[in-house]
């Protein structure tokens, strides 16, 4: 191991755990593939067969990027700018040190994802908005700031849970009282929310079942064109959507603070708890370990 892998397993060891496990352009790799971390290249190849092999001259957002993987991707295939949104510090400094290693310039804000789209009026070509709708308190929300940003393509993954089953023919009304079976039918678009924590996860607000998905898309503007996977979903901007939706702007913006009991509010800047990144770092060294010993 020659030194300057030496000096990324050191520059590893300091960046703690990482949710996203891919391999650096060294070898090494930034964690071991167990949960609650996972492999986001299965993700990336579903999303990567529905764009350009060439993103040349081409911009994208990138919201709760985390680590960074799927912005260093759009960037090798030659996207012009990138910019990542994610509130938590430490997911940030990790994206920094793997854009490094892949020698890729990301513009990284540190800022809740609802406050972003809130406060901005850019737009970009490509939109990602991968594993976060779940973790959003106002999805929503975020969800038609998001498809009002993208000019051309916008990729969606989510947790989802219940079967994976269309609901009844849509109507365009439904009766009070009369035709509340269909509501509650298995297949009708639904959101679970998370009053208290969801996989011991206090990040955890909404879980969407499988045709909730592709009706909040449509809801905000989007056509959808392919769905990969249960989970994933892409869509583009509806022929009539600079006419019928655009944005309305107020001079001031105000914004309630929200959390569950652990004490944490958001948004703004986060730290992931101490206890849990205490934990989740001793099995992050004891990986390093065998990195370093080639194992």
């Amino acid at each position: 191991m020659n030194s300057s892998t030496h000096n990324a397993l050191d520059q590893l060891d300091s960046l703690g755990w990482w949710y996203q496990h891919f391999q650096l352009p060294n070898g090494l790799w930034t964690g071991d593939g167990v949960e609650p971390g996972y492999y986001p290249q299965p993700r990336w190849e579903m999303i990567a067969a529905h764009m350009p092999a060439d993103l040349g001259g081409k911009s994208v957002l990138d919201l709760g990027g985390n680590a960074g993987y799927f912005s260093i991707q759009m960037k090798l295939r030659g996207a012009a700018r990138c910019v990542l949104v994610d509130p938590y510090v430490q997911f940030l400094e990790q994206a920094k040190f793997a854009a490094s290693q892949f020698q890729v310039d990301i513009e990284m804000i540190c800022e809740d994802s609802h406050v972003y789209c809130l406060t901005t009026q850019e737009r970009f070509d490509y939109v990602l908005l991968l594993g976060l709708l779940y973790h959003l308190k106002y999805p929503g929300l975020v969800l038609d700031r998001a498809a009002e940003m993208t000019r051309e393509r916008i990729y969606i993954a989510s947790a989802v849970i219940g079967p994976e089953v269309e609901g009844p023919a849509k109507k365009a009304n439904y009766e009070r009282y009369t035709e509340d079976d269909l509501l509650l039918d298995p297949g009708f678009p639904k959101m679970a929310f998370i009053e208290t924590l969801y996989n011991g996860d206090p990040t955890n607000w909404w879980l969407p079942n499988h045709s909730a998905l592709p009706a909040l898309m449509r809801s905000a503007g989007l056509r959808v064109i392919a769905r990969p996977h249960q989970h994933v979903l892409v869509g583009e901007p509806a022929e009539n959507f600079d006419q019928q939706f655009g944005t309305a702007i107020y001079g001031n913006l105000v914004f309630p603070r929200y959390g569950k009991g652990d004490g944490t509010t958001h948004p703004g800047a986060q730290s992931v708890d101490a206890g849990l990144w205490k934990d989740l770092g001793a099995r992050a060294a004891e990986f390093r370990k065998r990195q370093r010993e080639g194992k």
